[in-house]
């Protein structure tokens, strides 16, 4: 899907909230505390955490573009969770019970790509999309420049945060989570997991693009993650879930 007219100044882009309301309410805050003109999902709305009808809702009235994810897919039964762990088995069934009619039609809706501008934005990696296939390596990473023309392409899907710069074909990974983009550079960013981080840090990420600065930032911010884990024990949901997200795990 190409989203035409807009020229956003900053853009806010966050990805895999898998069913964490109280998370996706602290980013969306956030963002809008940092007065950009347009936020973006990467997918992975539902899935383990227990208010998939709030997300689904939260980004219908806000408008916020987004693409579909694999346990969005799965949750519509789109695709074959034979693959799942038994505790991503168990949250899906459950979330296949719980969502709306409207908001199963407002999953089935979701485009795979979104783009704007110099910018991609997909789930898992731009090469397939609908492969799901994770970018882990540098050269999984090599690959995925080859399947895009934009300058930064947006990912989620492995719930770890990441910026690779290739200038060239010479790829780097800054250290830092703020970069100055340089001129004839293109990049690949990983705007990690709103609602289950597994890079040791259990904050909900997302990041924010400064168009007019030229600057990317990884960031983070915390929510109240006693009520996620409350919900979660209260739906019946595998005690785990509730648990590794003090962990970031």
């Amino acid at each position: 899907m190409r989203l035409e007219g807009l020229n956003p100044r900053r853009v806010g882009i966050f990805s895999d909230i898998h069913g964490n309301y109280q998370a996706l309410q602290s980013v969306v805050q956030c963002l809008d505390s940092l007065s950009v003109d347009l936020m973006v999902c990467c997918g992975d709305v539902v899935g383990y955490g227990a208010n998939p009808n709030e997300c689904c809702e939260l980004l219908r009235e806000r408008q916020i573009p987004t693409i579909a994810g694999n346990h969005d897919y799965a949750a519509l039964a789109k695709i074959d969770i034979t693959y799942f762990n038994e505790v991503a088995k168990r949250a899906i069934t459950w979330t296949r019970k719980t969502l709306t009619p409207e908001n199963e039609q407002y999953l089935r809706s979701l485009p795979l790509t979104v783009e704007l501008s110099e910018m991609l934005f997909v789930h898992a990696s731009p090469r397939n999309p609908e492969a799901w296939n994770y970018i882990i390596t540098m050269g999984d990473a090599r690959q995925s420049f080859k399947h895009y023309g934009q300058r930064v392409c947006f990912i989620g899907h492995s719930h770890t945060p990441f910026i690779v710069e290739n200038e060239g074909g010479n790829l780097s990974c800054p250290e830092k989570p703020e970069i100055a983009m340089r001129e004839g550079c293109r990049y690949l960013v990983n705007v990690g997991s709103v609602g289950q981080p597994r890079d040791r840090n259990p904050d909900a990420c997302f990041c924010l693009y400064d168009r007019e600065a030229r600057r990317l930032e990884i960031r983070r911010t915390k929510y109240d993650m006693t009520r996620a884990q409350d919900n979660i024990r209260e739906q019946g949901l595998p005690i785990e879930l509730a648990e590794r997200l003090a962990y970031g795990l």
